[in-house]
């Protein structure tokens, strides 16, 4: 199946056959979660995979308000986040690796002197919470990686973005340095919904400006 395929196919569920979720497929989601862009390469995701019956049910009544699509779903992924990831220390680490690997050439004077003295380019010179706003952007996209990925295994999946982060940590016992994002579930479905309706193109596509 082709990305434009899998697009065009992905849809929200939220009703799950009892059928479990072969390993290797949840693998091969999680990798291309994994495998998603990270600015700076700094990588702010960690995925928590949940299987257990008692253990989703518990993220679902707590965390998730009893969201049937969760309380039910095979596997919950819980998408968490390190902000320190975007610390200087730790995001110069990043970027030291991608000029290690010939991504980038620049001299450490203009990383250290230029890049990570630029609000633009180090967010920890904003502060804590525009690192966790830049974690979350990155987890997103790995989130939406992995929906188009649990297409092409011939899963269903569906991005909970309605939940309390800090109940989930909680039934995870999870260190503060870590953040819970959201939930990613999956399963193989049990409805085949219509597609949502979008925006025409020509109310949300503009070329060279805004008219």
């Amino acid at each position: 199946m082709d990305v434009s395929e899998a697009i065009q196919r992905r849809v929200t569920i939220r009703k799950w056959k009892s059928t479990p979720v072969e390993k290797e497929k949840i693998l091969r989601v999680l990798e291309s979660g994994r495998r998603a862009p990270s600015w700076g390469n700094v990588q702010p995701w960690r995925f928590i995979v949940v299987q257990d019956k008692a253990k989703i049910k518990e993220l679902a009544e707590i965390a998730a308000g009893g969201q049937p699509q969760v309380s039910t779903a095979p596997v919950v992924v819980v998408c968490c986040g390190v902000a320190e990831v975007f610390s200087r220390k730790m995001h110069r680490e990043s970027l030291k690796q991608l000029i290690e690997a010939g991504v980038m050439d620049w001299p450490e004077e203009f990383l250290d002197n230029v890049v990570l003295e630029s609000e633009q380019f180090a967010p920890y010179i904003r502060g804590k919470e525009v690192m966790t706003i830049k974690a979350g952007e990155q987890i997103m996209i790995s989130v939406a990686y992995m929906s188009l990925e649990a297409v092409n295994q011939g899963l269903g999946s569906c991005w909970v973005g309605a939940i309390s982060p800090k109940e989930a940590s909680k039934a995870l016992n999870l260190p503060d340095s870590m953040f819970v994002h959201d939930l990613f579930v999956l399963g193989y479905p049990d409805e085949d919904p219509k597609p949502r309706p979008r925006k025409e193109s020509d109310k949300v596509i503009f070329w060279e400006k805004y008219n």
